[in-house]
């Protein structure tokens, strides 16, 4: 199938690589079928890019990888929607923020994308969880001039919201 994107031009991906979202996306109920793409040479970061919307697409990473503690709860209705019968089919990403400065990246833990990797179905759910913000950085705000360190994954930003 030929795939017409915005960013990458148009991409011919095999039909079995579809990714259908029965509810879409939050903002974007309309956008219901998608494909993903590597974007970076390590695999962690992916293009989730929609076959429904050229112009729409998300940088996703699994879940784990920027929280290793992170988990969730997925209700009955959101399991049927998946068809999601074994917990260890799932495959939890985030949505990811890269602003002009890649330090200021952030990551949703609110509203995870749960896809079952067996029916290629997924579902956006909505985390309720005081630890968790819409805006969680992925790196920490570098050191002061003189101090020693390295960027770091994982602090909370400031504030949140969408």
């Amino acid at each position: 199938m030929i795939v017409k994107t915005s960013r990458f031009g148009d991409k011919d991906v095999p039909d079995d690589a579809l990714l259908v979202f029965p509810e879409g996306v939050i903002g974007f109920r309309d956008a219901t079928r998608f494909v993903m793409f590597e974007c970076s040479d390590d695999g962690i970061f992916k293009w989730l890019q929609s076959c429904d919307r050229p112009e729409l697409a998300f940088v996703i990473c699994e879940a784990n990888t920027i929280v290793p503690s992170y988990q969730i709860v997925i209700g009955e209705k959101e399991r049927q929607v998946i068809k999601l019968e074994k917990p260890e089919d799932a495959a939890v990403c985030l949505i990811l923020v890269i602003p002009k400065n890649p330090i200021d990246a952030t990551a949703n833990l609110l509203g995870p994308l749960v896809m079952n990797t067996e029916t290629r179905l997924g579902i956006q759910v909505v985390v309720v969880n005081p630890q968790y913000s819409t805006r969680y950085r992925l790196f920490k705000e570098p050191e002061p001039e003189g101090s020693r360190g390295t960027a770091d994954v994982g602090k909370e930003a400031g504030h949140a919201g969408a």
